[in-house]
């Protein structure tokens, strides 16, 4: 397949928008059709919603191609059935998966050369003070709510990063941030209930599909104390109904 399109995958989730935004330039420069560089988890456009993009900008034969140094072996595999998921509803459109090539030795060998050509340039850490972290970050936050927002692959997909954006915004504008601890995650493995929070030390899982619902997480449960029981998938064993009477 000849690609119209391309769109690159890479699975640094902790990488600075800065460097995104350098890569995802360097890219659409170098490459020879329209392209896009998304990541499959943390921040950013989802999977479905690039190839949507692609797709609305008249693109047909798409290439997705993991980049890498190596592309995760996990999402490798997972990567052909998202994919086809998407495409599955997309009857005028084709798409290939490129190989992942950051492992192989042409790659490598360029990596390494490069890095001894340039060592004339690499910062000496002598005279550079020692230290671990900032002061007072040994300090835990003080919280009532820890938030757990799964941003991994499969929640991704399921547009985990807005749910992310979308919780901060509403613990805000309802009065509890300050009460809240939000942070994301890797995998929390009920990827096919996505995209979920998981609420401690309540020891609740949600799943917050719209922001309707993330509304009421934030409404019922966050300020009123409750539960949204129609929204929860899963309760902590050590905090489930029947380990509290046992213990009772």
């Amino acid at each position: 397949m000849q690609p119209d399109a391309c769109l690159f995958v890479i699975s640094a989730y902790n990488l600075s928008q800065r460097r995104l935004n350098q890569l995802q330039q360097m890219t659409a420069e170098r490459a020879p059709c329209p392209s896009m560089l998304i990541r499959l988890e943390g921040t950013g456009p989802a999977l479905p919603n690039a190839l949507d993009a692609l797709h609305e900008q008249g693109h047909r034969r798409i290439l997705i191609q993991p980049m890498g140094m190596p592309f995760t072996e996990s999402l490798l595999a997972w990567l052909p059935g998202a994919a086809a998921t998407w495409l599955a509803g997309h009857d005028d459109v084709d798409i290939a998966i490129g190989p992942e090539s950051s492992s192989s030795q042409a790659v490598v060998a360029v990596a390494v050369d490069d890095a001894f050509a340039n060592s004339a340039g690499a910062k000496p850490v002598r005279g550079t003070k020692p230290s671990l972290g900032k002061p007072g970050w040994q300090d835990p936050p003080d919280f009532t709510h820890h938030l757990l927002v799964c941003t991994g692959p499969r929640c991704h997909y399921r547009d985990a990063a807005s749910l992310l954006h979308a919780l901060k915004e509403e613990t805000s504008r309802q009065g509890v941030a300050s009460d809240c601890l939000t942070a994301r995650t890797g995998c929390l493995y009920p990827c096919n209930q996505g995209p979920m929070v998981a609420l401690y030390p309540k020891g609740e899982w949600y799943r917050l599909p719209d922001a309707q619902s993330v509304r009421r997480f934030v409404g019922e449960v966050l300020v009123e104390g409750g539960t949204a029981t129609d929204l929860l998938i899963h309760t902590a064993r050590a905090h489930s109904p029947a380990t509290e009477d046992q213990s009772a």
